[in-house]
């Protein structure tokens, strides 16, 4: 199974737009992924690439970080609050600092 980032979904369904009308519930995903998600989907995969190389990042942690861009430890800790990894002071400080780069 493939994780689909909330850039993805929207590249995919702008493109899909174009070609044709969309669903209702396409419309509410692409409505939702153009307010939710500010960056493209290219520089979102280079993220989780990045991400994924510090500690014990697994993707689905690193796609949700790409998703959700955290600003502050509190929003980044919820992401991996019901995982059995939980990233040291240094990592947060690095995935932040990543976050801030690509946001």
């Amino acid at each position: 199974m493939k994780i689909v980032l909330i850039s993805e979904v929207k590249e995919i369904l702008s493109k899909l737009s174009k070609e044709r009308d969309l669903k209702r519930e396409q419309k509410i995903a692409l409505e939702h992924s153009e307010k939710v998600n500010p960056i493209p989907a290219k520089k979102a995969r280079e993220l989780v690439s990045k991400l994924m190389e510090i500690g014990r990042i697994e993707e689905k942690q690193a796609c949700k970080i790409a998703d959700l861009l955290p600003k502050d430890e509190d929003e980044l800790l919820a992401i991996f609050a019901k995982e059995t990894y939980i990233p040291s002071k240094e990592e947060i400080e690095e995935i932040l600092n990543l976050v801030r780069e690509y946001s």
